[in-house]
Parts: C-alpha cells; structure tokens; sequence
C-alpha cells in the first residue's frame, strides 16, 4: 500500500512538472476537478508546451454529452486554454450530422477532414424478427453444451438490465449443467457472463481478463452497456443483438467488437416485439425497410449513413457456383443475408 501511494505521489509530481509526453485523462478528471484544472489547465507549464489535444471516439460527444456523461459537451472550453493547439478528433463511426454537432461542441469552423472507409468487410450481417430466443439460438447454445471453452466467443447484446437478468437466468436454466466447466458449479467456471454497471468493479475486470484469454472459460457475455469501449479483445466471432439498437451508429459501433483479429465474424440483429418503439428515426426507417424487402444490400444500407462510405464500393457478383451455402466462400455468402440470398448457390 505504501509504495503505491508514493508511486502516486511520483507520478502526481512529474504530472505537475509536464515531465510526460503523453497523458490520458477523462473529461470529468480534467474539467471538473479544481486540482487538475489549477497543474494543467491554469499551468504555463502546459500552456507552452501542449503541443496537440486529441479527443478519441469523437461521436460520444454527441451521444453522452447532452445526458449520460455531460462534461463531454464542455470540452469545447480547452480551445479558450490552449487556442493555438491543434486538436485531432478520432472517430470510426460518424455521420455528417453527428460531426456538424461535435464540430460545433469543440468550435472547429475550419477543420481538415481525413476520411475512410468505416465497412468491416469480414463481419457477415444478418437481419430478422425474433421472438424465442432459444428457437433462433439453439445453434449457440448447442455448441456451448457440446465444445465448452472450445465453443465460438459471443457477445449477446440487450437494451435493459432487467432483460439481460431474466436472459442470463433463463439460459443459465436451459443450459444446466453445461453452464459450467467440467459441470462444476462454481462462479468462475462458468461459460456465462452477466455485464452491466451496476456490477462491481472487480466482477467488470474477471469478465475483461478472463473474455481476452484465447481459452477463456467464458464462451458467452450479456451486455446491458456497451461492452468494452477501449477494450481490444480480438478473437470475439459473434456479436448478437436480442433488441433494437438505439441508432444505426450505436449498431455498427457494437458490430465492430467481433472479428478484430481480420477472422470472419459474424453480426446478427434480431429485433424483437416493441424494441423499434425507443430507437432513433434512422434505425426504424432502417428496420422498416429490411421487413418490407425494400434493400438490396443489409452492409450497403448501413454504410450509406457514415462519413467515408463511397456509393461506388459495392459487393462483387458471384459467378455461377456449385456449392453449398455454408460451403461457399464467395463475396456475396460473405456480405449479409440478403446478398447471400442473391448466390447460386442458395438455389442448389
């Protein structure tokens, strides 16, 4: 206890003195407490010598700024501290009415833009109506009572915590014994995993540490939050979500959790009974069109939203194949479900 104290005490000094390169902080650390607002905000230290201000995951400032975490709608007071820094804001997922917003937040009128393409090619999409959760994921369920730890690691998303509960005891219920490593019953052997904030923060830490192993006991997690921002676990290969998401940003941001390794990964979103009612106007457009078979492409529908997507990219034609589905690897099988509807090889 005592050499972390004066580890913290080091490093509080050499923060005073700008001995670091590099700090990473939170808004509510920097803009809300008077103690850091007096070393580096009201500090000649910094003010000569900060040289750019980055802002990771830039569209958080309009999605948290306005209720869940405000301070990120005041870090457009950094530009009166420091008005000749450079800032750089990073962002995979943007589209252009979020950067208008967050543009305006930080006061950027003059901004140079770099942009790329926000398509996760090696994620396979598929869209449809669930109702029995262990109807459409008997496959799921079936592999965690057959393989155990060598079962595909999956995240299985849900809008509340009372859902995620009633989930996780149902399937804990439907599972029995195959729950839990070599049919122990202990708590840290088992192949589900609750998350959500209400948790301690030591439960939060054994679900991230023991999910990144590439043996992980844990084979399936249910997220109440979004699970991991910041957190690079690369070998996740399924991403499902049981609701409706809040926006088509939101969902492409919680797509992006699977298949971070370059594997082929697989997204699969079932919108369940009164889950559209809460989401955004763009993701019930979205919704509407998939049920009345008005998209061509699930990726193309999505992409079109973000900033970087060119209209001409497109998902190749296959040629005529012989194979079976779950044999063919052809870019249409590869793209969503209704593109791989479109490949010979569904009609053999």
């Amino acid at each position: 206890m005592h050499a972390q104290i004066k580890t913290h005490i080091i490093s509080y000094i050499g923060i005073s003195a700008g001995n670091y390169s590099i700090l990473y902080m939170s808004p509510e650390i920097l803009l809300n407490f008077d103690s850091w607002r007096d070393i580096i905000l009201n500090s000649g230290v910094y003010k000569e010598r900060v040289a750019l201000i980055t802002i990771d995951e830039a569209h958080i400032l309009a999605s948290w700024g306005d209720t869940f975490r405000p301070t990120f709608s005041r870090l457009g007071e950094l530009r009166s501290h420091f008005p000749t820094t450079p800032f750089l804001l990073l962002t995979a997922t943007c589209t252009p009415n979020i950067l208008q917003h967050i543009t305006g937040k930080i006061h950027l009128p003059n901004m140079k833009m770099l942009t790329a393409s926000p398509d996760r090619p090696c994620i396979y999409l598929e869209y449809k109506r669930g109702k029995d959760i262990f109807e459409e994921l008997h496959w799921l369920f079936d592999e965690i009572k057959q393989k155990g730890i060598a079962a595909r690691k999956t995240l299985l998303c849900v809008r509340s915590l009372d859902r995620g509960g009633q989930l996780y005891r149902d399937i804990l219920g439907y599972l029995r014994e195959h729950s839990y490593l070599n049919h122990i019953k202990l708590h840290h052997n088992s192949h589900v995993a609750l998350y959500h904030a209400g948790m301690a923060n030591k439960d939060l830490d054994y679900i991230h540490q023991e999910i990144s192993k590439s043996g992980s006991v844990i084979r399936l997690v249910i997220c109440i939050i979004a699970f991991g921002m910041g957190i690079n676990i690369s070998d996740i290969d399924n991403v499902i979500h049981w609701r409706a998401c809040d926006s088509i940003m939101d969902y492409w941001q919680e797509v992006g959790r699977v298949g971070q390794d370059g594997r082929s990964a697989k997204a699969l979103y079932f919108l369940t009974p009164g889950s559209i009612l809460q989401a955004s106007d763009d993701m019930k457009e979205l919704c509407r069109s998939l049920d009345k078979s008005e998209v061509t492409c699930f990726r193309k529908s999505i992409l079109h939203h973000f900033i970087g997507y060119s209209s001409a990219q497109s998902v190749p034609v296959a040629s005529d194949c012989q194979l079976k589905c779950e044999e063919c690897k052809c870019p249409r099988c590869q793209c969503c479900h209704i593109c791989r509807s479109c490949c010979p090889c569904s009609r053999t």
